[in-house]
């Protein structure tokens, strides 16, 4: 299982399943990173492989949906594109909570999702739309070939700095339509 993603400007890259983690496990920088930044994503999972999905088939290649969060070692990124993709490509960055919710849920403005800092609102988003995931699955499926069980993950904001030099340990917390779905630590 890969992780494409539609970055919030427009491009599109694959995480590899080496990154995921659905169970919130505390992340520890190896010693080499110093400062992490994070993007939100609304993630779907593929249930139906394919290329060159048509706009008018899109809702027939996922199944389920949530959000998470994914994380970049900038240490790594303003080197080279080289860097970019190992910081990007860093073992256990990509938090992707399980379980997912139906497509049902979507589109409805009391489902909000909250990313949390610190106990502090960083992020918020609700308007998750079918539209959203669709777009995407067209746009990731021009270049990369979509199996089963994939993820792909949509940016919803730019990277931000979430981790830094003097940060010890930073607690990431997040909940959707009220429940918890997101708390881990980054200890360094």
């Amino acid at each position: 299982m890969n992780i494409p993603v539609l970055t919030h400007n427009g491009h599109v890259m694959v995480r590899p399943d080496t990154t995921i983690d659905k169970f919130n496990r505390d992340f520890y920088p190896p010693e080499f990173v110093n400062t992490l930044s994070y993007t939100p994503v609304l993630f779907a999972r593929i249930c139906k492989a394919g290329r060159s999905v048509g706009a008018e088939f899109a809702d027939r290649y996922y199944d389920a949906y949530n959000y998470g969060v994914l994380l970049y070692a900038d240490d790594l990124a303003p080197r080279s594109s080289e860097g970019f993709a190992s910081a990007s490509c860093l073992d256990h960055t990509s938090f992707l909570p399980f379980p997912l919710y139906g497509k049902i849920t979507l589109g409805h403005k009391e489902n909000e999702f909250k990313l949390r800092r610190g106990g502090r609102v960083i992020f918020r988003h609700s308007d998750a739309q079918a539209s959203m995931i669709e777009e995407a699955i067209c746009e990731i499926s021009k270049y990369v070939y979509l199996r089963s069980g994939d993820l792909i993950a949509i940016e919803l904001a730019g990277r931000k700095k979430i981790f830094r030099p003097k940060d010890k340990t930073v607690r990431i917390s997040g909940s959707y339509c009220g429940n918890g779905t997101i708390d881990f630590e980054i200890k360094k």
